[in-house]
C-alpha cells in the first residue's frame, strides 16, 4: 500500500449565465440544493453577452462543470449550440437549463414547469385560471406550454402580436392581444392572473392595476434585493401578488434534479432566499 490519498468524488460545479445578470439568487439556490443532496461544488455567475455564449459553454464545459442556467436573453440563443433538446424546450423555443455530459450537451425549460409548481405551493389551481401573459418572449412561451399543459386558458399581449405567431407556433392555442389595444383590455377585464414578463418596472408596473378584476392576482417575473414596487402596490391594494423569487427557488428546484438525477425538496432552497416574502 503507498502513501498516495485517494482522490475525493469530482466536484459537482454550476453556474448561471446572462446580461447583465446584475442580481441573482441563483448561486445560492444552486449550493444550497448541493448541501441536500450530500455533492461538494460550487456554483457562480458568469455575465455572458450572446456574441460570448458559444465560447463560454466551452470553456465551462472543459472545466467540468456539471451544468448551468441561463437567464436573459441567452434562453433562445443556446438552441443551436446543444446536442439535444428537449421536446418542451424545442416548441417553447427556450432553454434556461444547460447539463454538459459525456454525449454532449441537452438543453431543457424549467421556467414553466417551475411557475406551475409556484401557483400550487401558493395555492392556486391553473385549471380553474383565465391568465394574461405579459411579453411574448421565451420565458412566457415556456409558462404558457406549462400553463396550458394544466389547464389554464391563456391570452399573450405584445407588441406586434403577428411578429409573435413564428416562435407561438408549436404552442398549444393561445389567444394573442395587442399591447395596449382594445382586445388587451377585453382579456385584462376577464384576468384571474395577470403575469408580467417583460423588464417594465416602477409601482405602475406593466399596466394599471385599477385594469383589472378586484380579484385578480398578479405576478412579476422581475425579482430584487426585495419585492418590486409593482407587487407591493397591488399588495397594497388587497391583491395576492408575488415576484420572480418563488418561480425562481421552484425551477431551480427541478434543474438541480435534471442534473443530479435526485428529487430535491424544495424547502432548503426556499430558505436559503428567505421565500416567501
Amino acid at each position: 500500500m503507498n502513501g498516495d490519498a485517494v482522490p475525493g468524488p469530482p466536484s459537482f460545479d454550476l453556474a448561471v449565465l446572462g446580461d447583465p445578470l446584475a442580481f441573482t439568487r441563483s448561486p445560492e439556490l444552486h449550493a444550497a440544493g448541493l448541501r441536500v443532496l450530500g455533492l461538494t461544488g460550487r456554483s457562480e455567475a458568469i455575465r455572458t453577452p450572446p456574441g460570448e455564449l458559444a465560447n463560454t459553454l466551452d470553456a465551462l464545459e472543459r472545466r467540468g462543470l456539471r451544468g448551468v442556467n441561463l437567464t436573459h436573453p441567452l434562453k433562445e440563443a443556446v438552441l443551436t449550440l446543444l446536442d439535444r433538446v428537449s421536446e418542451s424546450a424545442r416548441r417553447a423555443r427556450s432553454v434556461n437549463t444547460v447539463g454538459f455530459g459525456p454525449d454532449g450537451r441537452w438543453g431543457d425549460t424549467t421556467d414553466g414547469p417551475g411557475f406551475v409548481d409556484f401557483l400550487r405551493t401558493a395555492g392556486v389551481d391553473p385549471a380553474h385560471e383565465r391568465v394574461v401573459l405579459l411579453g411574448g418572449g421565451g420565458a412566457s412561451r415556456s409558462l404558457a406550454l406549462a400553463l396550458a399543459g394544466a389547464g389554464a386558458a391563456l391570452a399573450v399581449s405584445a407588441r406586434s402580436p403577428d411578429a409573435i405567431a413564428a416562435a407561438w407556433a408549436d404552442l398549444p392555442p393561445v389567444t394573442r392581444v395587442a399591447w395596449r389595444g382594445a382586445d388587451e383590455a377585453r382579456a385584462l377585464a376577464s384576468a384571474t392572473l395577470v403575469v408580467n414578463g417583460t423588464p417594465l418596472g416602477g409601482e405602475e408596473g406593466p399596466i394599471a392595476l385599477d385594469a383589472l378584476p378586484a380579484g385578480a392576482r398578479v405576478v412579476d417575473l422581475v425579482y430584487g434585493p426585495e419585492v418590486t414596487p409593482w407587487v407591493r402596490a397591488a399588495r397594497a391594494s388587497g391583491r395576492e401578488a408575488w415576484d420572480g423569487l418563488g418561480l425562481l427557488v421552484h425551477q431551480a428546484r427541478r434543474s438541480l434534479s435534471l442534473w443530479s438525477g435526485h428529487e430535491v425538496p424544495v424547502e432548503p432552497l426556499a430558505t436559503a432566499v428567505g421565500w416567501p416574502r
